[in-house]
């Protein structure tokens, strides 16, 4: 009976010690943050995306691009400076020494000037460790 216990208790251990071994590393997590100014690197038209539709008219954006060829987010407490790789229609996919960006614009609307639209989709954001956040996003452009 003794060694019945010490048997399951060993077991016992080596699942704990085994559960224990793949937790996920905190580091390698990706947290998107949000921000309320627009970074000095924008200059003119840009895109100011968000997370609820609640918060499009306040501050509390989670990216910003210039409609060109830069966006910006923060990431880990971090601002992320992002150069446009390449686009598709209304997929556009961004890189930094650290994360790719998928930014996957699936409805626009546009409003009665001309020089403003509203835009939501889905953003995906994946470091070079394969972790990944996905994030709808809804949002306004203007020029």
């Amino acid at each position: 009976m003794n060694t019945l216990k010490l048997s399951i208790i060993i077991c016992f251990s080596i699942l704990y010690s085994l559960t224990s071994l793949v937790e996920v590393n905190p580091k390698s997590s990706i947290e998107i943050e949000s921000f309320d100014s627009i970074p000095s690197g924008i200059d003119g038209g840009y895109c100011v995306f968000f997370k609820y539709p609640s918060k499009m008219r306040n501050k509390g954006h989670i990216m910003v691009n210039d409609l060109a060829t830069t966006a910006y987010m923060i990431i880990n407490h971090r601002i992320e400076e992002f150069t446009l790789v390449t686009n598709r229609k209304n997929v556009f996919w961004y890189k930094n020494k650290k994360f790719t960006l998928k930014v996957t614009v699936s409805h626009t609307q546009n409003k009665s000037d001309g020089e403003f639209y509203n835009v939501k989709g889905l953003l995906i954001v994946e470091d070079y460790n394969k972790n990944q956040q996905k994030l709808a996003f809804y949002g306004n452009c203007s020029w």
